[in-house]
C-alpha cells in the first residue's frame, strides 16, 4: 500500500513542479538582464526583501525537491517495456541537473537579497551576472529530460503519440536560439505529462513492434 502510494506520488510531482514552476516565472518575470545598470540592479533586489526570500529559500528548494521525484518516475516509466535502452537513465540525469540548478538560483537569489539588505552594491550586481545566464544549466537539463522522454515514449508507448513528438519538439528547441520559447513551455509540459502518468500508473506500456 505504502509503495503504491509512493509510486502515484512520483508523477504528481511533477505536476506540483510545473505549478510552482509557472508561479516563479510570474514572480521572476522583471529581474534585471545582465545589461542592467548597478543602481538598478542593486535598487530591484533591494525592494520587497520578503517576496525575493520566499522565492530564494522557499519556492526554488521544494522545485528542486519535487524534480527529484518527477525524475525519479520518468525514469522507471521509461525503463518499462523499453528492452534496457538508456533513456530512462538521461532523462533522470536530466532531471537531478535541472534540480542542482534550481538550488543555485534560490542560492544566488537569497545571497543578492542579503547583499543588497546589507548595501553591498557591487555584490549583488556581480551575484546578478551569474543569475542571468542560469538559463544555460536549466536549458541543458531540460533538453536532455525531455529528449529522452520523447525519444523514450515513442518506443514505450507511455505517452501518446502527439504528446511524445510535442515533448521531442519542445526539448530540441532548449538548444536553440529560440530555446526561449520551449522554456517557457516547461511548466505546462510538467503539468500535462505528470497528469498523464498519474492516470495510467500501474498500466505497463508496451513496445512499439519491430
Amino acid at each position: 500500500m505504502e509503495s503504491n502510494r509512493f509510486d502515484r506520488f512520483l508523477p504528481l510531482a511533477g505536476v506540483l513542479a510545473g505549478l510552482l514552476f509557472l508561479t516563479g516565472l510570474i514572480l521572476l518575470r522583471n529581474d534585471p538582464p545582465s545589461e542592467s545598470a548597478v543602481a538598478e540592479t542593486f535598487a530591484y533586489w533591494q525592494a520587497d526583501r520578503g517576496r525575493h526570500q520566499i522565492i530564494a529559500l522557499l519556492l526554488t528548494p521544494l522545485m528542486a525537491f519535487l524534480l527529484l521525484f518527477f525524475g525519479t518516475g520518468l525514469r522507471r516509466r521509461l525503463e518499462q517495456g523499453s528492452g534496457g535502452s538508456g533513456h530512462g537513465m538521461v532523462a533522470f540525469g536530466g532531471a537531478v541537473l535541472a534540480a542542482v540548478t534550481f538550488a543555485l538560483v534560490g542560492m544566488l537569489e537569497a545571497a543578492m537579497t542579503n547583499a543588497a539588505h546589507e548595501g553591498e552594491r557591487q555584490a549583488v550586481y556581480t551575484l546578478n551576472q551569474l543569475h542571468s545566464y542560469d538559463w544555460l544549466g536549466w536549458n541543458a537539463a531540460f533538453a536532455a529530460m525531455l529528449l529522452a522522454t520523447g525519444l523514450g515514449a515513442r518506443r514505450n508507448r507511455m505517452l501518446p503519440t502527439a504528446l511524445a513528438w510535442a515533448t521531442i519538439v519542445i526539448g530540441a528547441s532548449l538548444l536553440t536560439p529560440i530555446g526561449f520559447f520551449g522554456f517557457i513551455l516547461l511548466p505546462v509540459w510538467l503539468i500535462v505529462v505528470g497528469v498523464w502518468l498519474s492516470r495510467s500508473t500501474g498500466r505497463a506500456p508496451e513496445p512499439v513492434a519491430s
